[in-house]
């Protein structure tokens, strides 16, 4: 009697294992259901998809001219690269999808943040500025300067704080120059945010210039920059912003949208010097 009770355990027993892997076969499977949507056929574009596709190799990838031909809702995960990509899924309405976005330059315009998850284009501030410390001595006070606050401002300032590093914000815009030139001086080192008011190549070029005559190092989140005289860069990875984005897919296998108000920060960062 025992033989056969424990026989009947074991069947039971195998038939819910069996019926356990069955169903979460059955939602790994979602898991490839992805789309990639990219506007621009460049290089940071191409190295983020490469990066996913190492991890994840069936998805499929559209351009953003041609999406319209498609069915977005046959898809549980979508990726959006680039501002105009994001700006697309922004304003096209899908219901119960993962969206996410990336090499995107400020999402608070586009209306983004806090609506999907997001990518920033800053590496890790805490790490970088560990870095910065280490590499320049005796530096005490950095200035940040940016045209409009945003969340990478918030989390610069954290870091900065984390790390003991005074910081002074020095917002600039068409009628402040001579007002920022002040700020500057009381600083060891400058940040350089990125936003189209800065990065518009004659305030660029003024900015940089002046910066350098006091004799503050420059740096960036942004390798081309150098070439306009910067000193240093802190770029993110995009081969590694490409993994990134896929394993954050893989701990939202079960597709729960309670962490798509968070923007994370792709490490490990690149730095490169003049």
């Amino acid at each position: 009697m025992y033989k056969i009770v424990k026989k009947i355990y074991l069947i039971t027993l195998a038939i819910y294992i069996l019926i356990k892997i069955l169903i979460l076969k059955g939602n790994t499977s979602n898991l490839e259901n992805i789309l990639i949507i990219k506007d621009k056929n460049i290089e940071p574009v191409n190295l983020v998809i490469q990066g996913f596709l190492s991890q994840y190799p069936k998805c499929d990838i559209y351009n953003l001219k041609d999406v319209e031909k498609i069915n977005l809702n046959k898809y549980d995960i979508i990726i959006a690269l680039t501002s105009e990509a994001t700006y697309y899924l922004k304003n096209t309405n899908l219901k119960n999808k993962l969206i996410i976005y990336a090499l995107v330059l400020s999402p608070e315009k586009i209306g983004v943040l806090g609506k999907f998850i997001g990518f920033s284009i800053y590496p890790p501030f805490q790490e970088v500025f560990k870095d910065i410390k280490n590499r320049y001595n005796n530096i005490k006070t950095i200035g940040f300067i940016f045209n409009e606050k945003n969340y990478a401002i918030e989390e610069a300032a954290k870091a900065a704080k984390n790390l003991n590093l005074n910081y002074i914000l020095i917002p600039i815009d068409n009628y402040n120059y001579k007002n920022a030139l002040k700020q500057i001086e009381k600083v060891d080192i400058v940040y350089l945010f990125s936003d189209s008011i800065i990065l518009e190549e004659n305030n660029l070029l003024f900015l940089i210039s002046s910066i350098k005559s006091m004799n503050k190092p420059l740096i960036s989140a942004h390798k081309i920059l150098l070439k306009y005289g910067i000193d240093a860069a802190y770029s993110i990875d995009y081969f590694s912003l490409g993994t990134n984005i896929a394993n954050i897919i893989k701990k939202n296998d079960s597709l729960n949208y309670d962490n798509t108000y968070k923007i994370y920060f792709p490490y490990p960062y690149v730095y490169t010097s003049k």
